[in-house]
């Protein structure tokens, strides 16, 4: 059996099958955004890994000091995502004998001065010769206490889905890093959706704020496009939803980017990833109060769409009364979407 034909999904799955050999000190382990560990004093443990290759996760073009603070920003994402707070990180190298040393110093400025600003430590690692390419793998630890603790499986029918910021930046700056100029797109437009791309922001402060609410039921980051990181909470969850296309918040820049290049800036929020926005689902009874919660802390909040029972499936609702159903796609490791 090849690896494409199971995809990434599936092969999480095979792998996951007795991992947990002292059941006792594990709440959450393979299979969410992060671990969750039971370690005393009320509160458990969250660690998230991921790991990033040259020519597969990012150009070789990304400025040193952009690809350290992405490589800490998609794991400090996946502990907002837990409801968490980041404690701790350590960062593996994998570097090509070649490469000079203040390229791989810039690659820790850039990790430091995002570690710097939500209190994290760098603890250790390991480096080790890459012939082929750069490899950045990134551990952090977190924690949260448990009545916190945030899931992709827990939302019900009628909950409201809820995204933080806006979708499709990166994707619409990846569009452009191999180009100097774009015909007919100013160049603030050009400049923000670059950096969107090499610097995405994890919304940890923004989580432990609008915990407060008490109006969140499951969440998930968007590092995989919104179509595919939406479908993993279905999926944990066993239901369906209705997404509202027109309300997906996409800023101007994105919008002016896929306009330039002639591209859907809709294709963009929904399947191009790496925007590690919330994708939050909420208890309709308790949502104004999560909206005035985000409005009053100056966290922009969108409604995007209602969860519905699993027989509904994905549809996008138009406001003219059409309904289409919502193509798969996103980023996969080893089945291939539409995105990265």
């Amino acid at each position: 059996m090849a690896l494409g034909d199971v995809g990434e999904a599936g092969l999480i799955k095979i792998l996951s099958k007795d991992t947990i050999v002292t059941p006792a000190g594990v709440k959450i382990g393979i299979g969410d955004d992060a671990a969750a560990l039971y370690v005393g004093e009320g509160k458990l443990l969250l660690a998230a890994v991921d790991m990033l290759l040259e020519g597969e996760h990012f150009l070789p073009l990304i400025p040193p000091a952009a690809l350290g603070h992405k490589a800490l920003a998609v794991n400090l994402s996946d502990i907002a995502a837990m409801g968490g707070v980041a404690r701790h990180a350590l960062v593996a190298l994998g570097i090509p004998p070649a490469e000079d040393v203040e390229d791989i110093t810039a690659i820790y400025a850039g990790m430091k001065e995002l570690a710097r600003e939500y209190g994290v430590n760098i603890v250790g690692g390991d480096t080790v010769s890459s012939p082929r390419g750069r490899v950045v793998s990134v551990t952090v630890l977190g924690e949260v206490e448990p009545e916190n603790l945030l899931l992709r499986s827990t939302a019900q029918v009628g909950d409201v889905i809820v995204v933080t910021g806006h979708l499709g930046k990166s994707r619409a700056g990846l569009a452009l890093m191999e180009r100097e100029k774009v015909p007919g797109l100013a160049a603030e437009h050009f400049r923000q959706a670059v950096k969107d791309h090499y610097y995405p922001q994890p919304r940890l402060r923004e989580i432990r704020t609008l915990l407060k609410a008490g109006a969140i039921r499951a969440v998930n980051d968007i590092s995989d496009g919104l179509a595919r990181d939406l479908g993993e909470i279905l999926a944990d969850s066993g239901l369906g939803a209705e997404l509202y296309p027109e309300d997906i918040p996409r800023s101007e820049s994105t919008r002016a980017v896929a306009q330039a290049l002639g591209d859907d800036s809709l294709a963009y929020a929904l399947y191009g990833g790496e925007d590690f926005e919330l994708l939050l689902t909420a208890d309709p009874g308790k949502v104004q109060a999560l909206l005035r919660c985000g409005q009053e802390e100056g966290i922009p909040l969108t409604i995007i769409g209602e969860v519905k029972a699993a027989a509904a499936g994905v549809s996008l609702c138009w406001r003219d009364g059409r309904r289409e159903n919502l193509l798969p796609g996103g980023w996969d490791h080893f089945q291939r979407g539409e995105g990265k």
